[in-house]
């Protein structure tokens, strides 16, 4: 009993030492390379790995150390400089090449004195090594390596059962597109007393009665991007440029972008820089080059877009704003920067109701009348007639008005007559909110029944 008692002890005694040891690890603070500025060819130079011991290596106990290709990894990497180990001496372990290839680099570690001089927490640093034919020239891509440690005959593992692996880098894009939607521009129904409905802009924040402003920031992270070789990734090393393209309905707006014009300005590298502006088909494309844009930070880019004060700009306006950067680095194919496309959305503080067709005539007893329904407070409106070619449009004391809360009947003959015939399209600007305005045309010849055509607002979902 006595025996037992000693020997249960003893087994009890070495289960506790080894539940007291525990594996080594291999960690690193992996890089995020920008795509902006490497292709899959581009050689890379991955942070340094560290790989911490979990046992203690004395003097007759030298090993191996071998970082290598993941299984399935097309990788191809480069060694780099000579691991270094921290231990408990200074000079007790000594690292030698072993071996290199493209998929692996190999050290011997000699521990040269007689004590413990490798212990647990002790690390051995691979600076240094750069890969190849990875996949990090697109976004979201994620490179790793294993860390193996062995005898020095390779016969067995030492620390671990199997490799470590390690995570070293990931790819991403260093620039971004915000665009921010804005939805504080109006057309503004009161436009020029009145006399011009929505041909320019309700004034308020950076919005004057002919110019309009909205805002979008092209944003360059050189704090966690970095370049093929580890340093920031910063706009002007990375980038030829960036090109915005704004478009929409530019109808009834300024399309040349100069002072006294429409307008773009950003604040970029050092301050205030000047874009290049192209219009072509509904689409302004906005350019910055990479030395005009923040190296690392936030260029702010201002739109300002002008009335031509010579048409009605609607009640609803959406223009996008979508962005390509293109790389510096040859073979670098252009990112495509995911912007809003409902950047800009323009509202009015008026509706507008159409009818393509309309009479005027009112020989015979005829009746052609518009009616609204009004269920807000009364509203003001302006009237205007479209008419086949050749013929003129004269119009009358009902050309304004107003719609009285309730309902309201206008002759058509006293909003416009023609200088040839009956018929035309009409045009209603309001200033109410389109949930409280209806309206209809009725044509009623003398003696058959009336007949009506509602009134179609052309902006925003179904009629009415």
């Amino acid at each position: 009993m006595k025996n037992f008692t000693y020997k249960a002890l003893a087994v009890a005694t070495a289960a506790a030492c080894g539940a007291g040891a525990h594996a080594g690890t291999a960690t690193a603070t992996a890089s995020k390379y920008a795509v902006e500025a490497i292709t899959s060819t581009t050689a890379v130079t991955l942070p340094t790995i560290t790989y911490t011991m979990g046992v203690a290596r004395a003097s007759n106990q030298g090993f191996t150390v071998i970082v290598r290709q993941p299984a399935g990894s097309t990788t191809t990497l480069s060694c780099g400089s000579i691991p270094t180990v921290t231990t408990n001496a200074a000079g007790a372990a000594v690292v030698t090449v072993k071996r290199a290839s493209t998929t692996e680099c190999a050290y011997d570690v000699d521990v040269t004195t007689n004590s413990t001089n490798v212990a647990v927490g002790n690390q051995i640093n691979f600076a240094g090594i750069t890969i190849n034919a990875h996949g990090l020239a697109t976004v979201g891509g994620t490179e790793k390596l294993n860390v193996a440690l062995y005898d020095t005959g390779e016969t067995a593992r030492v620390d671990n059962s199997n490799d470590v692996q390690v995570t070293v880098a990931t790819s991403g894009r260093a620039v971004s597109l915000v665009a921010t939607q804005d939805t504080a521009t109006q057309a503004d129904v009161n436009y020029n007393t009145g006399n011009s409905p929505l041909f320019g802009f309700v004034a308020g924040g950076d919005d004057t009665a002919t110019q309009a402003y909205a805002n979008f920031n092209i944003v360059v992270d050189a704090t966690n991007y970095v370049n093929a070789t580890g340093s920031a990734a910063l706009a002007n090393t990375i980038l030829t440029n960036v090109a915005v393209t704004v478009a929409g309905d530019f109808s009834g707006l300024n399309t040349t972008f100069s002072a006294g014009n429409s307008t773009v300005t950003a604040a970029g590298n050092g301050g205030a820089v000047t874009p290049t502006v192209a219009y072509a088909n509904s689409a302004a494309t906005i350019t910055l080059t990479g030395v005009q844009l923040t190296a690392n930070g936030t260029t702010q880019v201002a739109v300002g877009l002008k009335t031509l004060a010579t048409q009605s700009l609607g009640t609803s306006r959406t223009f996008s704003a979508t962005g390509v950067a293109n790389a510096s680095t040859a073979g670098v194919s252009a990112q495509t920067l995911a912007g809003n496309s409902s950047w800009w959305v323009w509202g009015a503080n008026g509706i507008e109701l159409r009818s393509a067709f309309f009479n005027n005539d009112t020989a015979n007893g005829n009746l052609t009348r518009f009616f609204f329904q009004n269920t807000g407070t009364a509203a003001t409106y302006s009237a205007t007639c479209q008419a086949e070619a050749g013929v003129t449009p004269t119009y009358g004391t009902s050309k304004t008005g107003t719609l009285v809360a309730g309902t309201t009947a206008i002759n058509a003959s006293d909003i416009c007559t023609f200088s040839t015939g009956k018929r035309g399209s009409i045009t209603f600007t309001i200033n109410s909110s389109a949930g409280k305005i209806k309206g209809v045309y009725q044509q009623a010849i003398n003696g058959a029944a009336a007949s009506y055509i509602p009134l179609e607002r052309p902006y925003g979902a179904g009629t009415y």
